[in-house]
């Protein structure tokens, strides 16, 4: 079906009934999000939750264990922590965040969203040579992977710690603890552009062989030269002061995919609960129960290009807080149908939030949205 033709039909139902039709789909365990779901439903979300952050919180301690310098914090992204998740709980998305490497590596230059950093390490000789035999040659080998893993044509270049992640999780998955008393089931670990995706099989009593990916994304904290300010025009109040910028490891790239997921989530958050529910609807339209003919078809495929479509569509209301929710998802269905009408020309096609090309300790940051100004000025 046309999404012209469908909306058509729609608008030909009084106001309730066409409110009726989203609230069924928002409702629905298999299209809905999970705050309108049956409280049923909500109950086995929390447990498969619970079961997937305590089995990432273990591997991060194991991991911390095996490579103390690549020690990483788990923290949960993606639609599983906006609340935005569209039908069951099978996608998680984690950043890896490696603080300890972090602490270590300091933006210099910025070109094409990719960020590259100096790299240095800050060990005391004469601490090491305290150390006892098998620790000292444990930490030596650690500065020397730090100091020359990182080079490739003068830029930074990270370390494949993918490779370790694998091995680590591996070893992690093959122990009878790990799965001891947990309704999951291993059923693969694979390597991504940027980390790991494993996947596992839940049997619980509502959701039978439900299939959940995990995403396993390595990071570091960016740290800029100077203090971030952030200046924004946008009709809601937000507070981007604990945001944070993110160094993504890419297979077989220089430098750092640069990720302002928390910039977006602070966005994402602030808008209306309509906005919202129909970001959701907008996934659910992408999903497998839905046909759509002409060039919906590619409209409605990845949800990233659904969430920007939706922070560009904005500024199609001029009082966004009384905008209806059926006036939302066609807002965001304009847009996405025909982004290059909305778009600046300084707006970049794969990012919402745009850092500039810049080679000295100086850069700046734009917001993709056309209704915006300058968003992050670094210093």
């Amino acid at each position: 079906m046309n999404y012209d033709d469908f909306t058509e039909e729609l608008m030909k139902q009084n106001a309730n009934e066409i409110l009726a039709i989203y609230a069924s789909l928002l409702k629905s365990p298999v299209l809905g999000t999970r705050k309108c779901q049956e409280q049923c439903f909500q109950e086995e979300t929390r447990l498969i939750e619970d079961e997937v952050m305590r089995l990432i919180k273990r591997f991060s301690e194991r991991h911390a264990l095996q490579y103390p310098r690549w020690a990483f914090e788990p923290k949960l992204r993606g639609s599983m922590e906006e609340g935005t998740k569209c039908g069951p709980p099978d996608e998680f998305d984690f950043l890896l965040i490696m603080n300890d490497l972090s602490e270590n590596c300091q933006v210099n230059s910025i070109d094409n969203c990719k960020a590259y950093t100096a790299i240095w390490d800050n060990i005391d000789i004469g601490d090491v040579l305290k150390l006892p035999p098998n620790e000292m040659i444990d930490a030596l080998h650690n500065v020397l992977l730090l100091r020359y893993s990182f080079a490739s044509d003068g830029n930074p270049q990270p370390p494949n710690l993918d490779v370790w992640l694998v091995l680590t999780m591996k070893e992690y998955l093959m122990t009878h603890a790990t799965w001891e008393g947990s309704r999951m089931r291993f059923v693969s670990c694979d390597r991504t552009n940027v980390g790991l995706c494993l996947n596992l099989i839940f049997n619980g009593h509502l959701y039978k062989m439900l299939h959940i990916s995990i995403d396993l994304v390595p990071c570091i904290r960016l740290k800029m030269p100077g203090p971030v300010k952030v200046s924004i025009d946008w009709p809601f109040p937000v507070d981007f002061s604990q945001c944070q910028l993110y160094g993504l490891f890419r297979t077989g790239c220089d430098g750092f995919d640069i990720s302002s997921t928390e910039y977006e989530e602070v966005l994402l958050k602030s808008l209306p609960t309509a906005a919202i529910d129909a970001y959701v609807l907008g996934k659910a339209f992408s999903s497998a129960q839905f046909k759509w003919s002409g060039n919906f078809g590619k409209i409605f495929q990845s949800s990233y290009k659904m969430k920007k479509a939706l922070l560009m569509s904005v500024q199609l209301h001029q009082n966004a807080h009384a905008i209806s929710l059926h006036e939302w998802i066609r807002g965001m269905i304009s847009v996405a149908a025909d982004r290059n009408k909305y778009a600046k020309k300084s707006d970049c096609l794969r990012c919402i939030f745009h850092a500039e090309n810049n080679s000295k300790y100086q850069s700046s940051m734009y917001q993709c949205l056309r209704c915006l100004t300058t968003v992050i000025f670094i210093f």
